[in-house]
């Protein structure tokens, strides 16, 4: 007699409400993650690994405190590097997709599974990514027939050369944090997205976001609870 529709089940909340970061950077991160499907993320804990991606985005964006490096990933610092006219947006995106093809592969090596081999497509995952911009990125490293594009197949080629563009970037973003945060808090940041419980536990009056650690939390997971997981973790972390 009173009967209700069931509820919608209720999706995780996307990455521009779950990864709060430096203010100046809002609108560029909202660009990128612009689309992006909450379900995107393989993990329990979607909100954290969206604040890590956003964290993690953040150091690669930044220039280099010492000089000494050779630029943001991707040429996401320098506007227009692109070549679609689309700014920082697309390079930006790219550097999300990346950001989430490391952390699952690490989370694959932390639990003993296979090492996922193929990096999504972004745009199958709802990232605001048009053919065009998609050929212009593909084309700085693999020369294509303009004359191919439109022919049976295109699409699965083009998709094809991405996701391998994807999979070397995100062995660029692992070498550049590395470089960058250092070895230990990286592994520190993305053991913590599956072991929370190795966490000091917040204050519920404590409203920072998740990232970055404390230097108590990093020494915590680095030197406490040791085990082969981890060990495989570091070595695959730090090759």
């Amino acid at each position: 007699m009173f009967s209700h529709p069931a509820p919608e089940p209720v999706e995780p909340t996307g990455p521009s409400a779950a990864a709060p970061g430096e203010p100046a950077l809002d609108r560029r991160w909202r660009a990128a993650t612009a689309g992006w499907r909450p379900s995107s993320i393989r993990s329990a804990g979607a909100e954290r690994v969206w604040a890590w991606v956003r964290h993690a985005w953040e150091a690669l964006v930044a220039p280099p405190a010492g000089g000494d490096d050779d630029g943001p990933v991707a040429g996401a610092g320098a506007p227009g590097r692109s070549g679609t006219g689309s700014g920082h947006r697309v390079d930006d995106l790219l550097t999300v997709a990346a950001l989430l093809a490391l952390q699952e592969r690490f989370l694959a090596v932390a639990a003993g599974e296979p090492v996922p081999t193929e990096v999504p497509d972004p745009r199958l995952e709802g990232a605001a990514l048009d053919e065009d911009e998609a050929l212009a990125v593909v084309r700085r490293t693999w020369e294509i027939d303009p004359a191919d594009a439109g022919t049976d197949g295109f699409a699965a080629e083009l998709s094809g050369f991405l996701q391998d563009h994807l999979d070397e970037l995100a062995e660029e973003v692992r070498e550049q944090l590395v470089d960058r945060r250092g070895p230990t808090q990286l592994f520190a940041e993305l053991w913590s997205l599956e072991h929370e419980d190795e966490l000091e536990p917040a204050d519920e009056q404590d409203a920072a976001p998740p990232f970055p650690l404390s230097t108590d939390d990093i020494a915590w997971i680095v030197s406490g609870v040791p085990g082969p997981e981890k060990h495989t973790a570091w070595e695959w972390l730090t090759r």
